[in-house]
């Protein structure tokens, strides 16, 4: 009893409907191929990478080919940002504010590991500028340009 159904469902729509319903899905497959196809092209040339970096590349997924135009990675945990470049070339750039000429002491007391202006604590531990710590019943700050901790208040042992 199927048979009939389906029979008289294919007699009832028009040839002409049934075979322009391909031609417009043969069309909007091809242009969904072309708009993927120009969608994969790279906005430039990729970058070919250097020695000096290769294992970054690698590690970055990079190890099949270049680096495409636009595309970056990181590098030296992660304090530097590498980009490939519309000339082709890789550049990197800090991540990491500028350390200021006048620090007396530079060291990476934060997670991200960029260089700051430092004073050590009693214990050589790293205090970035500008934070207060507390050392016994001192308040000792360190400066805004690093260094020595400057301490106030009553010392622990009077």
């Amino acid at each position: 009893m199927g048979m009939p159904l389906q029979s008289r469902a294919h007699r009832d729509t028009p040839p002409r409907t049934r075979s322009m319903s391909l031609a417009g899905l043969l069309c909007l497959w091809l242009g969904c191929l072309l708009l993927h196809g120009g969608a994969a092209k790279p906005l430039g040339p990729p970058c070919p990478c250097p020695d000096y970096l290769q294992s970054d590349c690698d590690m970055q997924g990079f190890a099949d080919g270049p680096v495409p135009a636009g595309k970056s990675f990181y590098i030296d945990f992660a304090r530097r940002l590498c980009t490939c470049g519309p000339s082709g070339n890789i550049t990197c750039a800090s991540r990491c504010p500028a350390v200021p000429a006048a620090c007396a002491a530079v060291g990476s007391p934060m997670a991200d590991g960029c260089p700051q202006c430092i004073c050590y604590d009693e214990d050589e531990l790293p205090v970035p500028a500008g934070a207060v710590t507390a050392r016994g019943a001192q308040v000792c700050t360190c400066p805004p340009q690093g260094g020595q901790l400057q301490c106030s208040g009553s010392k622990s042992e009077e």
